[in-house]
């Protein structure tokens, strides 16, 4: 099994519908931008937040998205998602990915959602070196 679980990790893949407010759900933390927020989640750990994710209805999931899209409040918030994602998508060996925002929740806050996940990285840190 970890001879197949090394063969997964190294295949070349590709993320074809992900939507930036939903990678709290896959793990990434979204706590420091909450609080830098003032904005309250009730998970005290990444973890906990993952085992939120595993719901049985529906509303059970958009409640949670909704929940972590309320943490995207700046322009820093968005980036950070989007690197942390990028960063995890790289360790994970993906090679496109197709990233999409839902704009219905983010109207008042535009110029963050336009923005944010669009800002050049850190030529140190380039995803594609």
């Amino acid at each position: 099994m970890q001879d197949m679980d090394a063969l997964i990790r190294r295949l070349p893949k590709c993320e074809l519908h992900i939507h930036i407010e939903g990678q709290p759900g896959a793990g990434i933390d979204v706590r420091p931008g909450a609080r830098r927020n003032g904005i309250r989640l009730p998970y005290a750990s990444v973890e906990a937040l993952r085992q939120a994710y595993q719901f049985r209805h529906l509303q059970d999931f958009l409640d949670l998205y909704y929940q972590g899209m309320s943490v995207l409040v700046t322009e820093q918030d968005y980036y950070d998602l989007a690197w942390a994602y990028l960063q995890r998508a790289r360790e994970d060996n993906v090679r496109h990915v197709e990233m999409f925002f839902d704009p219905q929740g983010h109207t008042a806050r535009r110029d963050c959602i336009l923005h944010g996940d669009r800002r050049p990285a850190p030529r140190r840190r380039r995803c594609d070196s």
